[in-house]
């Protein structure tokens, strides 16, 4: 089955949760940090992402890679590293 027909069986199918794929990959990141201020919407996308095989791994994914970055965004960079970056923006500074 081509991209397209496959495409336009999907959107003659009933979204689950009641909202399509692109309406959830576009609240992801909101979902994933809990920024959502509507409990009704956030229930959509819960509901949506339990039951799309579309959506699911894209979210499983970033959501994986968020708890990565955030275990590691705790180790302090290495002193050389930290005396580069602050002589660079001292020298920026200067030049404006």
């Amino acid at each position: 089955m081509t991209g397209f027909i496959r495409d336009i069986m999907e959107k003659m199918m009933p979204q689950p949760g009641g909202i399509d794929c692109g309406g959830v990959m576009a609240q992801l990141y909101e979902y994933l940090d809990g920024e959502l201020d509507d409990p009704a919407l956030q229930e959509k996308i819960r509901a949506h992402l339990e039951k799309c095989r579309r959506c699911y791994p894209r979210y499983n994914f970033e959501k994986a890679f968020l708890r990565f970055v955030s275990d590691r965004g705790h180790t302090s960079a290495p002193p050389e590293l930290r005396r580069k970056i602050f002589q660079t923006l001292l020298e920026e500074e200067g030049h404006d």
